[in-house]
């Protein structure tokens, strides 16, 4: 885990997110990869147990801003989704990380939303709500990632100042069949809309879903 970190032996995929209306791009989600560890998941489990994962989740944003900067996107491309474990987000040093390397790298903060991922239990609640807070008077942008997975919550819906709320891929499989799955999102869809909110449903892959 040392020279994987130190060595930054990782990369970043950019996965296009768009408006249906007009296909218009929304933005990118930056997505881990390494070919030590295809599945990304098993990365950041190596991590917590080697009490490394600011670490990894630190230097990886850090490499996919600059990765994103070589490639030439700019705010015409819309925002940047990262994903962030709720034990980041509680560190004290990570808003002003977290500013230095968007000022550093010549982006604006209201381009950037902060996915919070479903794979931790959120401690702390109330705190990590204050530091939600003050990443949101930053200027940052926050999204509840993978909802109906793992532990995102309502009360993490309810209760953060979310920009974002993102439906785990399970609601787009076989979605033109499935009349619960459609009920489930327009549920959502209707949240958002009266929240000041946007519904991001991942895994759409086929025309008619």
């Amino acid at each position: 885990m040392h020279n994987f970190i130190s060595k930054e032996e990782f990369y970043h995929f950019f996965q296009p997110i768009y408006q249906l209306g007009g296909w218009k791009k929304e933005g990118y989600e930056v997505i881990l990869r390494s070919k030590l560890h295809p599945n990304p998941e098993v990365a950041f489990q190596k991590a917590v147990k080697a009490k490394r994962l600011y670490e990894l989740d630190s230097r990886s944003i850090h490499k996919a801003i600059r990765t994103y900067q070589k490639a030439g996107f700019s705010k015409k491309d819309g925002y940047l989704f990262l994903n962030i474990f709720p034990s980041i987000i509680l560190n004290p040093m990570f808003p002003s990380f977290l500013n230095l390397i968007i000022s550093n790298n010549h982006l604006n903060s209201q381009q950037v939303v902060l996915e919070i991922s479903e794979t931790e239990i959120i401690k702390e609640f109330d705190h990590f709500k204050q530091q939600i807070k003050v990443l949101k008077d930053l200027g940052f942008l926050i999204a509840i990632d993978d909802v109906g997975k793992g532990y995102a919550n309502a009360r993490a819906i309810i209760e953060l100042e979310h920009d974002y709320i993102k439906l785990d891929r399970f609601f787009s499989d076989d979605l033109l069949t499935s009349n619960k799955k459609q009920s489930f999102i327009k549920y959502y869809v209707d949240y958002c809309n009266t929240h000041n909110s946007q519904l991001v449903l991942e895994g759409l892959e086929t025309p008619a879903d």
